[in-house]
């Protein structure tokens, strides 16, 4: 392998999950994601030879994205290190980004998750990710149960506003909502 292929794997697994967040699952082939990412016919099946190799790197994509974002908005810190107003501040913010310049990505991500063929076909991949976010929310949130009850309701609202939502994001809507589910963070 030459230099070159990690940086190659990650263009592909960014147009993958571009393509199955503006066009769906179905739409995703090898030689869409060629196209898409702007590579040689063939790109996509040499890095990535079977649907279930390309959906993995396209989750562990995903998830990489979306934890680097969860880090940066956390920047080292637990729920008890902010006062409300930083909480809802800073958590509609992220709220607003993957409603917004990442919605495809966050698109993907429940697509991804929700259908059961592709999660037949990566089970395991997805069981690291969810063990990853399991670690992330005992770590933010001090209980493991507290935690990833509290992350399953953003991912309530990510997909309510997904489905239901205005583009571009409401973003004063989405604040009351994340407030509501931050006082619960704040009362554990």
């Amino acid at each position: 392998m030459s230099a070159r292929d990690p940086d190659r794997k990650q263009i592909l697994a960014d147009a993958a999950f571009g393509i199955v967040g503006e066009a769906g699952l179905r739409a995703l082939t090898h030689r869409a994601v060629d196209v898409a990412a702007g590579l040689p016919a063939g790109t996509c099946s040499y890095h990535f030879s079977t649907r279930q190799a390309l959906l993995a790197a396209v989750l562990h994509r995903i998830a990489e994205l979306d934890r680097a974002d969860l880090d940066a908005a956390l920047a080292g810190r637990t729920v008890t290190d902010f006062d409300a107003a930083a909480l809802i501040a800073d958590g509609t913010r992220l709220l607003a980004h993957w409603l917004g310049p990442a919605r495809a990505r966050s698109r993907a991500r429940m697509l991804l998750t929700l259908d059961p063929q592709t999660r037949e076909l990566t089970k395991a991949t997805a069981a690291a990710i969810v063990t990853d976010l399991q670690a992330l929310a005992t770590a933010v949130f001090g209980d493991p149960e507290h935690g990833s009850l509290l992350m399953a309701l953003v991912d309530g609202i990510v997909v309510d506003e997904l489905t239901h939502g205005q583009e571009p994001v409401d973003v004063a809507r989405l604040r009351a909502r994340f407030g509501a589910v931050a006082g619960l963070a704040l009362r554990a």
